[in-house]
């Protein structure tokens, strides 16, 4: 499991199939609360936003969770959104 916070969106001219309808955020990952590096990841829970810290899942898994029958082409996807009264 990753820890990170949202900080932008990306907007693609051309996807695949598979991607239709997924957002692709820009997430900064977080290292014992420090801000380490940029990742992109696919919004699995459809929900998060900019500023949101999140946490992430990677390799098949990360894909699996999106769609079970036809996986897109992603390697890290945003699981949930971590609720700032527990940080």
């Amino acid at each position: 499991m990753i820890i990170g916070r949202v900080v932008g969106t990306v907007v693609c001219s051309v996807k695949t199939q598979t991607l239709e309808g997924l957002k692709l955020m820009v997430v900064r990952r977080l290292v014992n609360g420090q801000e380490k590096e940029l990742m992109i990841a696919g919004d699995g829970t459809r929900q998060a936003g900019i500023g949101d810290t999140v946490y992430m899942i990677g390799r098949l898994e990360a894909a699996l969770q999106i769609d079970m029958s036809n996986p897109p082409p992603v390697d890290l996807t945003i699981s949930g959104i971590v609720d700032p009264e527990t940080l």
